[in-house]
């Protein structure tokens, strides 16, 4: 993706971006939620369980694409789509949608579940060089290239399909049914975090333009990518780690603070880089037309380093079995974060927005840092 970047901001405007980057957004709701869940559900169940539990989120995938199709084919919902996604936001598009990302997630967990796990690098890897070499070399646009990113997991997904015999397809339904915490628990936090994650996009897109997103996604992108994959990293080593710890009796406080303040430091490097080399190095990378004044990246930074910093720490909530907590935060999080951007979208200047942004992320997640400081004590 970053390497395509310098032809594809060349080749296709800002606006195109933002459309882009909006119905990705809607894609990583599905891929989190389109499974219902049993894709996390794959690694809990016995061998002989686990072919019909796939199908169960396959059919789970293709009920959320006639949700979604059915939802899109009212005429508000359809303008309100059309809004934030632009020509990305036909029935079609979104059913498809659902049903490649949601097998794409399924494929992947099951093939976690397997042991292949150069089946599920292959996909994460296949999914972005896919949109990539599509995006450059067809005409069929960034949206078009999305979908056949994600569609790479088919074949892998019609092999996991073919162990379903007749008894294993009769087993669908009650395994479904045994796994039910899942859709029923899991679910919710899932999508209220995927909700939050897409919501400064789709307001963007829809309350300013789509020339705005455009420049809002690849800045945050490019920008806020080395931590973010970073933090990402680092948040499996904390899950290991600090689940050494606490079967070893003693408390991961020390640990988790020592991560927190590494995270920031790096985080603070990072915010002194983008604010003396951002401009110069994102104009040579993207070229004219697109926004990288240092103002307007620092503030589509700030909220991203902030977020960072305190997500790794997460897996002490698996560890001390305290996850109710963590999905009170994370429906207390939804809440604060569309009440700034229904608020304030569209009434301020986008710059004012964003300021509002970093300093609810600051709070929301220094609460977060607060609680799960307690949870290790």
């Amino acid at each position: 993706m970053l390497a395509t970047t310098p032809w594809l901001a060349r080749m296709y405007p800002p606006a195109a971006f933002g459309e882009y980057a909006a119905f990705l957004s809607m894609c990583n709701v599905f891929v989190a939620t389109a499974c219902f869940r049993y894709d996390a559900a794959l690694n809990a169940a016995d061998d002989d369980k686990v072919a019909s539990l796939f199908g169960a989120a396959f059919l789970a995938t293709l009920a959320t694409a006639g949700f979604g199709a059915l939802a899109v084919w009212s005429p508000w919902a359809h303008a309100l789509l059309g809004r934030v996604v632009g020509e990305g936001a036909s029935v079609w598009n979104v059913a498809a949608a659902a049903i490649v990302c949601g097998v794409f997630q399924a494929s992947s967990a099951m093939a976690i579940r397997d042991g292949r796990f150069a089946w599920s690098s292959l996909l994460r890897l296949a999914q972005p060089a896919v949109f990539s070499i599509a995006a450059l070399l067809s005409p069929i646009g960034l949206i078009y290239s999305c979908l056949l990113g994600f569609a790479v997991a088919t074949p892998l997904a019609l092999r996991y399909l073919t162990r379903l015999d007749w008894a294993g397809l009769a087993r669908v339904v009650p395994s479904a049914w045994r796994f039910r915490e899942f859709p029923i628990v899991s679910l919710p936090t899932s999508l209220l975090d995927a909700g939050s994650l897409a919501m400064p996009i789709w307001f963007i897109s829809s309350q300013y333009s789509s020339h705005d997103a455009g420049n809002y996604a690849q800045a945050q992108r490019l920008l806020a990518a080395p931590l973010t994959l970073f933090a990402m990293a680092l948040g499996q080593v904390f899950l290991k780690r600090a689940g050494d710890i606490v079967r070893q009796g003693a408390s991961p406080r020390a640990f988790q603070r020592r991560v927190a303040v590494w995270l920031a430091l790096g985080a603070g490097v990072l915010l002194l880089g983008v604010m003396l080399l951002g401009r110069p190095v994102l104009h040579l990378f993207l070229g004219d037309g697109w926004r990288t004044d240092t103002e307007f990246l620092v503030l589509v930074f700030l909220p991203v380093a902030v977020r960072s910093c305190v997500s790794p720490v997460t897996g002490i909530f698996i560890v001390k079995a305290r996850l109710r907590i963590c999905a009170i935060w994370q429906a207390l999080y939804f809440c604060i974060t569309g009440a700034v951007f229904y608020s304030l979208a569209g009434h301020v200047p986008i710059e004012q927005l964003l300021i509002a942004y970093a300093i609810s992320e600051t709070v929301c997640y220094g609460l977060y840092l607060y609680i799960a400081d307690k949870v290790a004590g």
